[in-house]
């Protein structure tokens, strides 16, 4: 930490999160933290692995896979994963995104040699059969049904997906296809396994109640001996960027109609990547926000609204979701929306609703804080894509150091008409 990030940090009174990192002999990065005085530990492991790293006629493997590490391993039955850890106190889950897969234990802190024997034992070697390869590609397709096929707007990811990124490795929805899902056979996971589900490409960060030298023992007694596997070059991630609006009408099983706006941002970590989530809280969160005051509130006109930013390892989206009033007009809709973001372009953001946007995001950096997951799946994240795990204490202070006029210049950057995707949602 720079002496001038040190000197904001002690202004703003952050409190710092002691932590230890280390690499063991076969690639795999670990970091320590002994934080809280509970007694409970949480293990996270991500890879640095998601749908991006999949093959366009093999979509959605990564997500398969997640479902599957919790079926058996080579030394554990299946069903008995979750048997054992909560018999044990523990608790686990995951998740994938486009970039990576992240799985978490917590567990009592006497009780840490249990969750790394058995999240070790998932990756010691590959135990998938065929039988739970079928079980979870049904559980899959059921999800898919659940929340796409038969949800209202449940094909927004699909359909902008394809639309933002083409036949980019982000154009295809972390779910996948469900051809493709049916078509997979278990040499397909196999090959992904043993490619991505590697140490080198895999950090665990262990956060609670710890002895440090005690933990570096375990985790290189569990994890050491795990092959390092075969190095391989990540695919080069290409897109292009939208120079003219992109607009089109969805016919879909809905009762109000949504208008669904996308621009392109950088990277996650970016300056203006930075700029833009203080601007959509000025745009978008609470009832003093722009949009709901203007356009829920004082209009009518909507029935929800809302944007959000997704970022990103390789670049992120602004959305802005509005779900209309039955019998109101989306051209009026979109035209409001506009209204609120030129008048941002143009400079107009009031000290109040800038310094309330920071105070949110002082407190959600200090929540972040408050557990032991959170913090050990930030430390992953962290260390994954910036190898930098001190920005768990100071990267509240790239929104702080913000200004109005960055807010603004990154607006006038990203927000136009001629650079986005909007997509209406229609009943059929």
């Amino acid at each position: 930490m720079s002496t001038i990030q040190l000197a904001k940090k002690i202004k703003y009174n952050i409190p710092s999160v002691d932590f230890k990192e280390h690499t063991l002999d076969n690639g795999l990065r670990v970091v320590m933290s002994k934080f809280g005085n509970i007694p409970v530990v949480a293990l996270n492991t991500t890879f640095h692995t998601g749908s991006k790293d999949e093959e366009n006629d093999k979509t959605g493997m990564a997500h398969l896979l997640e479902h599957l590490m919790f079926e058996g391993s080579p030394n554990v039955p299946r069903g008995q994963f979750d048997d054992i850890l909560t018999r044990n106190g523990g608790e686990s889950n995951a998740y994938t995104t486009r970039d990576s897969t992240s799985y978490f234990i917590s567990v009592p802190s006497n009780h840490i040699e249990t969750a790394m024997w058995l999240d070790s034992d998932r990756i010691c070697g590959f135990g998938i059969t065929e039988e739970s390869l079928e079980i979870q590609k049904d559980v899959v397709l059921e999800e898919k049904l659940f929340y796409v096929d038969n949800s209202p707007y449940g094909s927004l990811e699909e359909v902008s997906s394809k639309k933002l990124f083409g036949g980019s490795s982000y154009g295809w929805s972390v779910i996948g296809n469900m051809e493709d899902l049916r078509r997979l056979k278990i040499n397909d996971l196999k090959h992904f396994f043993e490619k991505h589900y590697t140490p080198s490409n895999a950090v665990i960060s262990v956060v609670g109640d710890i002895d440090y030298d005690k933990t570096l023992r375990l985790l290189d007694k569990y994890y050491g001996n795990i092959g390092s596997g075969t190095e391989f070059t990540k695919s080069n991630f290409a897109h292009s960027e939208i120079r003219n609006e992109i607009r089109e009408n969805i016919y879909d099983n809905v009762h109000l109609e949504g208008k669904f706006i996308f621009y392109k941002l950088p990277e996650d970590g970016t300056k203006d990547y930075y700029a833009m989530n203080i601007l959509n809280s000025i745009l978008s969160d609470g009832e003093s926000s722009r949009f709901f005051n203007e356009i829920e509130y004082k209009s009518g006109l909507v029935n929800e609204i809302d944007s959000s930013i997704f970022g990103m390892e390789c670049l992120s989206i602004f959305n802005i979701t509005a779900i209309a009033m039955k019998g109101k007009s989306m051209d009026e809709i979109e035209s409001k929306i506009d209204e609120i973001i030129e008048d941002v372009k143009s400079g107009n953001i009031s000290d109040r609703e800038f310094s309330k946007a920071r105070n949110r995001f002082e407190t959600y950096f200090s929540s972040k804080r408050q557990s032991v997951i959170s913090i050990a799946d930030k430390f992953s994240y962290l260390k994954m894509f910036y190898n930098d795990c001190s920005k768990i204490n100071f990267e509240i202070l790239d929104y702080m150091s913000l200004t109005k006029s960055d807010l603004i210049e990154t607006a006038n950057k990203y927000l136009n008409k001629n650079q986005r995707l909007v997509l209406n949602y229609l009943p059929k």
